[in-house]
């Protein structure tokens, strides 16, 4: 028995599909199909390719069933608008996606997957074994669970493709250890499946509960085993939290999997860990056949194994690499090399930016290569260049924010530089080197080639803050301007922007964001506040304070963002002026429910400046 895997080509919905057929049309929350199966799927395309989407689906099919992909025309596929490009592209409007498609294409007739133009040619899985939870560990997994037991290590990293009994391997693992057991992860079904597996009380708790909790009463994980599922999901700086209070932790994660984890995520979370661990896979797949065509073909259109086949070449100090500038089609010549790289080492690497890589506009790359191996690698994109200054404007009160310029829309915004909209900018998006040439000046000489070779007026950098990078970006010639207000689910970091002026006017954009952010850091509620206080503290209040107080009076500004400005204001006014943003404070809380309580200290704010008269 296979899998079957169909285009249907129409553009109305089948009539003849089987009761139970689930109909993907809406992509929000697909996640939650995650460890479901199904025995049809119909995937409606016929607006856009949603390539996780397609991935998660064909994670879910049975033996024996059928996934047909429902498009409205396969001759016109390359010109056709898709409407997931508004997820990547950065463009305001849909657009055509032509390279991905000729490629798609080149995978469906590869693969050798049926084109129907007739809903009645459609073949659907008809024999399905009756759903059976085998309790029994399989030989690969009973030599894994017997090696884990002998606790020769404290640390367990478990990887495997989907649907090889990863989830199933930590429940029967379970069964056997005469200790407390806690599961993180980042959907709690993973719960669910362990406890098919395990007659064991596995104690579940989300990663951000659990990161609290040890930072608050470690003592709970004395002597308790952690279990994580989807490890490579998680911000590493959970996971090290994490490895600091458990004796032993299994993690459990996918590789080559369509959330843009992979084994990247190895690499970087064992560098920042100084306990022993082991490392085991699961090879052999249970829920499908070994040679799954659909399984390949996924694989192969998602270039999930492109990571695997990355030439890592040893440091040769005398073998210097070349820096050049590539164009789009360049870099897309040779793909899976560029990609594979990009995979390796950031893990988040996703199907979204495989489809920004494809067709997205306005992208620049710059490679460093030793004869033909690819040792480095700067993917950047073109940003600012904003004419409409009505547009600029709304940005900066947040009553606007358009698709795209992410760095000139967050200066505009957070600190009121409306010359970061209206300059030419390259943000550098990702910036990678293969990991035995690290530590080797790679980095820092692709920087320094796209500071000299940049028709731009400056450049940016967007990155999950740590003092290690901080330091790398200052180290090329980068101002550190921005922080955001809250961590990123993904790094587990506060977001921080830096700038490197290019032009006269993109040099004076680097000085005066610096600036304010050197003079307004001090006096705002940030939790890394204290690492950049400076001697003196400047209450004065100035225009590009009344600008941001009136912002947050009448527009969109976010408290955080208008702090300073409203603290050097109350200084100049009377203790008993504006009490409730008084009492925020002392207490960090705002009041009533946080929609109105926001409402009513803008409304605060406006009614002292209207008697300022500014």
């Amino acid at each position: 028995m296979t899998r079957h895997f169909q285009i249907l080509i129409s553009e109305n919905m089948p009539s003849n599909l089987p009761a139970n057929t689930l109909i993907i049309n809406e992509f929000s929350k697909i996640q939650n199909l995650l460890g479901q199966e199904f025995e049809t799927i119909l995937f409606d395309a016929r607006k856009g390719i949603h390539l996780e989407a397609l991935a998660i689906a064909a994670g879910t099919l049975k033996m024996n069933g059928a996934l047909i992909v429902l498009l409205s025309n396969w001759e016109k596929l390359h010109s056709q608008l898709d409407e997931d490009s508004l997820r990547w592209s950065g463009s305001i409007e849909t657009i055509a996606t032509p390279r991905f498609m000729t490629y798609f294409k080149h995978c469906i007739h590869k693969y050798g997957f049926p084109v129907l133009y007739h809903q009645n040619d459609l073949k659907f899985g008809r024999t399905f074994q009756q759903l059976f939870v085998n309790h029994n560990a399989t030989l690969d997994q009973q030599k894994i669970i017997e090696q884990i037991l002998q606790k020769e290590s404290e640390l367990y990293f478990l990887t495997a493709k989907r649907g090889r009994g990863k989830s199933a391997l930590a429940g029967l693992l379970a069964n056997q250890l005469d200790t407390k057991i806690y599961l993180t992860a980042p959907n709690k079904s993973a719960a669910q499946i362990l406890a098919e597996f395990s007659q064991k009380e596995i104690i579940f708790i989300a990663p951000d509960a659990l990161f609290l909790a040890l930072q608050h009463d470690p003592s709970f994980s004395e002597n308790a085993w952690l279990f994580v599922d989807e490890a490579a999901m998680l911000p590493i700086a959970q996971l090290t939290a994490f490895s600091h209070h458990f004796k032993h932790i299994l993690f459990t994660t996918t590789i080559h999997s369509y959330e843009g984890t992979g084994r990247g995520f190895e690499l970087k979370f064992k560098q920042k860990i100084n306990r022993t661990f082991s490392d085991f896979e699961l090879i052999e797949p249970l829920r499908w056949s070994k040679d799954d065509a659909l399984e390949a073909f996924i694989d192969e259109l998602l270039l999930l194994d492109v990571e695997d086949e990355v030439k890592q070449t040893p440091y040769n100090k005398s073998k210097a690499g070349q820096i050049t500038e590539r164009s789009q089609e360049e870099i897309l010549s040779s793909l899976p090399q560029f990609y594979g790289l990009m995979t390796l080492a950031h893990y988040r690497t996703s199907p979204l930016d495989l489809r920004r890589l494809f067709d997205a506009n306005s992208q620049c790359f710059f490679t460093a290569e030793n004869e033909q191996d690819l040792l480095g690698a700067v993917w950047a994109l073109k940003e600012g260049g904003i004419e409409d200054a009505a547009l600029i404007e709304a940005i900066q009160q947040g009553t606007r924010r358009p698709k795209g310029n992410l760095v000139p829309q967050a200066l505009c915004f957070h600190a009121q530089q409306q010359k970061a909209c209206e300059l030419h900018a390259l943000r550098i998006s990702r910036i990678v080197v293969q990991p035995m040439w690290q530590q080797h000046g790679i980095g820092t000489q692709l920087i320094e080639y796209i500071t000299q070779n940049a028709d731009m007026d400056y450049l940016s950098v967007s990155f999950g803050y740590t003092k290690e990078l901080a330091q790398f970006w200052q180290k090329c010639g980068f101002s550190l301007v921005h922080l955001g207000e809250h961590l990123e689910a993904s790094s587990g970091c506060y977001s921080a922007i830096a700038l490197k002026g290019l032009s006269a006017q993109g040099i004076e954009l680097e000085r005066e964001a610096k600036q304010y952010f050197q003079r307004n850091m001090p006096l705002s509620f940030h939790p890394l506040a204290q690492e950049f206080n400076t001697a003196s503290v400047d209450w004065k209040l100035l225009d590009e304070d009344w600008l941001s107080l009136k912002n947050f009076a009448y527009f969109h500004r976010t408290l955080a963002s208008a702090l300073p400005a409203i603290r050097r204001f109350l200084m100049n006014l009377d203790e008993k002026d504006c009490p409730l943003m008084r009492d925020y404070f002392i207490t960090k809380q705002i009041p009533y429910s946080k929609k109105n309580g926001l409402k009513s200290l803008r409304s605060e704010i406006a009614q002292k400046l209207k008697k300022e008269a500014r």
